[in-house]
């Protein structure tokens, strides 16, 4: 009798519960190849034991598994395919967890963590005592490469499962992290990683009484270095500055470079950390009186009377009130002393630092840091004193941070804010640079120009703005970034002009409703992650089923459309 595939998957694994050794050895006789055989050494590492895992490995059986598309869809797996071996990984069967699994990881969809194998007999099989699992685990390492087994990956899950048999015997062996591991750990990475995406969400998944045991044997695996801090990674941590404890591994621990501090004390107000605000008191984190004051005014906007009781403690057991007293005088006095009737004009240099942070480039112009206003409509100036404004910078008015690897300098109510009230941008004719994440993030957004002159939009630049319903790139620009306009849920029409060169990879992934998008005869290259068709790629549209594409006939949009089904209708040429 034939099987498919999924029938000789399911058959073996039947047979790796149900079956004696002499009927498992048979069962796998008779069934022959079975593409995807791992779930069923995996489970013998769970139920069965060092014997029956032999067995299986004799017959040629190993974690490995084709990694396609097919593959994930028939058996419900996770492939993999763009981050190496980041996949399902059924050795992980071995670590002694149940139902609800490692939460937060992406390696183990598809597996089930019971805590007995149901079998036909109606006698279950139970997890296997701890010395088995160690006599498994021993023949897994001395077998690794055969086998296709991770001995480093197991020790990353074995610490955050607080497995601490397994964890054991792989330190024991001198098992450590990979350097994979250990750099995206340390030093972050982007959005689309799946790594970094995995360490986060298990990190913010962690309950609150194991955060720092798992948190204290990761650090043990840095060889020195510090966790790499995010907007985040403080997202999904400030909730538990309530323990103190906590608290100070974070800031003992975490990069400080990248804290925004006062974001930070504002975190520590909003969830009522008490017990944490003497350390940033040790950390002379108040020391400054206006940022003193202002912590004072947070809280008593917010009605945190218990933090605000603190602060005013601190203050009054702290303050040198006469000098700070004679210091806002002096102060005064020399606003005074220019023109006191003159109230300061809205474009004065001193009124915009209130509004804009930026930065001077090399070539004397200006490129904005943070929007820090209130404002729903929002005009970008085209000078800041004698200086024009070249470039939005990275994150400039990013709403959010985390998903894409940015350094965001606003405040936590400053993204809560441009996230979701912001809905109309207008830049000025002295832009040519849109930074990396500059708008990302911004889901009220509903309206912004992109004047004549950008010359170029970075990646991940209008990424996830949920409100964008049109968008007009004009031919001065000649590199759109990779997800520059990823998930732009209601985007329904793009117009690219002449001029423009290259569209990166997955520019507009996602776009549910995007219905046409016109692309000139100019652009030679529409990127992609794993290759390219005569300069154009097969994944920039990838997630937009209702598309049109509109290209002159001749042109590498319309060759790309021919040959990947894309729905196109040809135009004619616009000369630039």
């Amino acid at each position: 009798m034939e099987f498919t595939q999924e029938e000789k998957a399911a058959r073996l694994q039947w047979a790796v519960i149900n079956s004696s050794l002499e009927e498992l050895s048979k069962e796998c006789e008779e069934l022959g190849y079975v593409e995807m055989s791992a779930p069923a050494l995996g489970l013998a590492c769970r139920f069965r034991g060092l014997d029956a895992v032999k067995l299986l490995v004799e017959k040629g059986i190993s974690f490995g598994f084709p990694s396609t598309e097919e593959i994930e869809e028939k058996y419900r797996c996770y492939i993999g395919q763009k981050y190496a071996n980041y996949r399902t990984n059924y050795s992980l069967y071995l670590l002694k967890i149940f139902r609800g699994g490692l939460k937060g990881a992406c390696s183990v969809k598809g597996m089930k963590f019971t805590q007995n194998a149901k079998r036909d007999t109606g006698k279950p099989l139970p997890v296997l005592a701890d010395e088995e699992r160690v006599a498994v685990l021993e023949y897994l390492i001395q077998n690794q490469e055969k086998l296709a087994f991770q001995p480093e990956e197991m020790l990353f899950y074995a610490i955050y499962a607080k497995d601490t048999v397994i964890y054991e015997v792989l330190k024991k062996h001198g098992v450590t992290l990979s350097e994979r591991r250990i750099q995206t750990i340390t030093e972050g990475g982007i959005a689309t990683d799946g790594y970094w995406h995995e360490y986060g969400s298990m990190t913010g998944k962690l309950a609150d009484e194991d955060y720092l045991e798992v948190m204290q044997r990761l650090a043990a695996e840095l060889d020195g270095k510090l966790f790499y801090y995010t907007e985040k990674m403080l997202d999904i941590t400030r909730n538990r500055f309530h323990d103190s404890r906590i608290f100070e591994y974070f800031l003992a621990h975490f990069r400080q470079d990248k804290m925004k501090k006062y974001q930070i004390i504002r975190s520590l107000i909003d969830e009522g950390a008490l017990d944490a605000l003497p350390v940033i008191e040790r950390e002379g984190w108040l020391q400054a009186p206006h940022k003193r004051d202002e912590m004072i005014e947070y809280a008593s906007q917010n009605k945190k009377t218990e933090a605000l009781a603190w602060l005013l403690d601190y203050k009054n057991r702290t303050a040198d009130f006469a000098a700070e007293q004679e210091k806002a005088e002096k102060k005064m006095m020399r606003g005074l002393s220019g023109n006191p009737s003159r109230m300061p004009s809205p474009d004065s240099v001193a009124e915009l630092k209130k509004i804009w942070s930026y930065k001077k480039q090399d070539d004397g112009t200006l490129v904005i840091t943070n929007y820090k206003g209130t404002d729903r409509e929002v005009t970008v100036p085209e000078r800041i004193g004698k200086s024009i404004v070249t470039a939005i910078g990275k994150g400039a008015f990013a709403g959010a941070s985390g998903r894409v690897d940015i350094t965001i300098y606003a405040t936590w109510e400053q993204m809560k804010h441009r996230q979701r009230k912001v809905t109309k941008i207008t830049l000025p004719q002295t832009i040519r640079h849109i930074g990396k994440g500059a708008f990302s993030e911004l889901w009220a957004l509903k309206e912004i120009n992109i004047p004549e002159g950008v010359e170029e939009i970075d990646e991940y630049a209008f990424f996830v703005c949920s409100f964008l319903k049109d968008i007009t790139i004009p031919g001065t620009v000649k590199k759109i970034g990779n997800y520059a306009f990823a998930r732009c849920d209601t985007l329904e029409k793009v117009q690219i002009c002449e001029g423009v060169l290259e569209i990166g990879e997955r520019a507009f992934r996602d776009c549910g409703v995007l219905k046409e998008i016109h692309i000139p005869k100019s652009v030679e290259r529409l990127m992609t992650a794993t290759k390219q068709y005569s300069g154009i790629g097969n994944e920039v549209f990838s997630g937009c089923p209702e598309l049109t594409v509109y290209c002159p006939a001749g042109s590498m949009a319309e060759a790309y459309c021919k040959e990947k089904g894309f729905r196109f209708l040809t135009v004619p040429c616009v000369e630039k």
